[in-house]
């Protein structure tokens, strides 16, 4: 099965997409993304849990189940804060088959 990961071209500021040998190690591209900056930003992260407590908050108001689809989700973050916030129900996206493993266990 072929790899293809992003690079930035620093010449051109462009993405570039690289075609990896079948030893491509995922852990290291997890490594090497910005999960760890995102996980990190405190600021950022507490923002958006006020964002989607308020939004759960206005849809139970309602009398209605909070039923939230995060598409992309990474390290499940937001998920997280959804289900902690009051959601009924989470459906966590990922297509990072690495960081799908990950998130299935934890």
């Amino acid at each position: 099965m072929k790899t293809f990961c992003g690079r930035a071209n620093p010449t051109t500021g462009a993405l570039d997409w690289v075609e990896e040998s079948e030893e491509y190690d995922y852990h290291q591209e997890i490594a090497r993304s910005c999960y760890a900056d995102m996980l990190h930003d405190k600021d950022r992260n507490e923002k958006y849990y006020e964002g989607i407590r308020a939004a759960v908050s206005r849809v139970k108001a309602r009398g209605e189940r909070v039923v939230v689809l995060d598409i992309g989700t990474g390290t499940s973050l937001l998920s997280m804060m959804a289900v902690t916030a009051g959601a009924d129900y989470c459906y966590a996206i990922e297509v990072f088959k690495p960081m799908a493993t990950i998130n299935y266990y934890y």
